[in-house]
């Protein structure tokens, strides 16, 4: 897609690309998206661009309502892409059309942080004043270091950059880091269990520090084949083939990484980090503890979880509400286990603000951001149990707890923070992600041992984290 737009804007004249980009948008449902600036009544207009249900974005216009109420000269317009969010964003931003105050996540971060798109907002935090000030101490660390960015960036990014080669005038590079978003939420994988299956089979529940050969005799004895047919009935785990934040703890927890610590060498193709893949890959292939894509019949892991059919799921804070409501059994989470590296270590994702390095209204932008990030904001946001607050004293508090209701060790979720991993992606994490998941496709298949597949994609994959896009 960056590659047509590139012809298509070297072909004619900002004028005529951006009104062709306008039908494009039209036709892929952003109609409403103009008129911002300052209106014919004064007030300044900004616009906020998220994803998110039905529910979610409700929830979000209360929000908004306060907001104005509180602030009479600015009026926000929401555009909600609830699906292709991120397809649809490139092209707004292809066309210097990108919304003011952009919700976006750690993990896509990297590709609009590296091209100059979103502003750096640590000048905007230093400049507060009032009772209502944001402090970068009041988010959890994992979180804000997954929206920092650091790189050679040229001196002036226009916000087409992502789809034009920079100008003369724009090949001087410096170096720059920048906190480029601030964080609502947090996003960590646990392992959700059926409390009822680990009753029926006499085995006790997980602990905090529970180890690898715990975890694979658990999935063992969760694993039932009554008829001995070599087709079980039930499985002890989930499996998933991607996206990786539910394979990568074998790697972190086996000692192994993605990158290395200054992200400029993929690091996947070490010893531990193949052990990791390696166990995960024979949870399916060797002992059968968990569901070949043939057995799981297309229907998803989730779905097994809530009909009785996997006894313990790796998931995130995401799958509490749908389980709240549609589980008939009895069900907790807990801890990802100890790996042979002597450690329990899951990624840490955050979703939050960022504001467009090219709004003219900055200011506005950032005020509505301090308030939605305000402890009372996110507070209700957290109502439903989908996220896990990246302020501290939300996530510390009854309202995120919940005590009385399902998951009754719901603290795992704030215990695994500390020792996560914050989300490390490059600007062409797409493409990156993609080339590894079809070298993997054997290991999960059981064709191919984890170490021979990673270290034939290895080249590809340096190469990928060495271009820009």
């Amino acid at each position: 897609m960056v590659q047509t737009l590139q012809k298509f804007k070297k072909r004619g004249s900002l004028k005529r690309w951006r009104a062709g980009l306008v039908g494009l948008l039209l036709c892929v449902g952003l109609s409403g998206l103009w008129g911002c600036g300052k209106p014919s009544d004064g007030k300044v207009n900004i616009q906020l661009s998220t994803w998110g249900s039905t529910q979610e974005v409700a929830v979000l216009k209360s929000l908004l309502e306060a907001f104005e109420a509180k602030h009479p000269t600015v009026r926000v317009d929401l555009l909600h892409i609830p699906d292709n969010y991120y397809q649809k964003l490139q092209l707004l931003v292809a066309g210097d059309l990108a919304p003011d105050v952009m919700f976006t996540n750690s993990i896509s971060f990297p590709v609009y942080a590296s091209q100059g798109v979103f502003m750096d907002l640590r000048p905007l935090l230093a400049q507060q004043t009032g009772p209502d000030a944001l402090s970068t101490q009041q988010f959890y660390p994992q979180a804000l270091q997954a929206f920092t960015w650091k790189t050679q960036q040229p001196a002036s990014a226009p916000q087409s950059s992502l789809v034009e080669s920079p100008t003369s005038s724009q090949l001087a590079k410096q170096s720059s880091e920048i906190l480029g978003a601030l964080p609502r939420d947090v996003s960590d994988v646990v392992i959700f269990y059926n409390r009822d299956l680990f009753k029926r089979a006499g085995i006790p529940e997980p602990q905090a520090g529970w180890s690898w050969a715990q975890f694979l005799e658990t999935a063992k004895a969760l694993t039932v084949d009554a008829n001995n047919d070599g087709d079980p009935e039930q499985f002890g785990f989930s499996f998933y083939s991607k996206p990786p934040l539910f394979w990568l703890p074998f790697v972190w927890s086996a000692g192994g990484d993605l990158f290395s610590p200054d992200l400029r060498k993929v690091t996947l193709d070490t010893p531990v980090a193949a052990q990791g893949l390696q166990f995960y890959a024979n949870l399916r292939n060797q002992w059968h503890v968990s569901p070949k894509k043939v057995e799981s019949g297309g229907v998803t892991m989730s779905q097994l979880f809530l009909q009785q059919k996997v006894a313990m799921l790796v998931s995130g804070r995401w799958s509490v509400p749908v389980l709240r409501e549609q589980a008939k059994f009895q069900w907790d989470v807990a801890p990802f286990p100890v790996g042979p590296g002597g450690q329990s270590r899951v990624g840490i994702d955050a979703s939050g603000y960022a504001i467009s390095a090219h709004t003219p209204h900055p200011q506005a932008c950032f005020e509505l951001i301090r308030f939605l990030l305000s402890a009372k904001a996110i507070a209700a946001v957290s109502q439903s149990g989908l996220i896990v607050p990246a302020r501290p004293d939300v996530a510390e508090s009854a309202l995120f707890l919940s005590p009385g209701q399902a998951p009754a060790h719901g603290r795992v979720f704030l215990d695994v923070i500390p020792t996560g991993v914050p989300t490390r992606t490059s600007p062409r994490w797409n493409e990156f992600s993609e080339e590894l998941g079809l070298a993997l496709e054997p290991v999960w298949d059981g064709q191919q041992e984890a170490g021979a597949a990673l270290t034939a994609v290895q080249p590809k994959l340096q190469h990928l984290l060495e271009v820009s896009p």
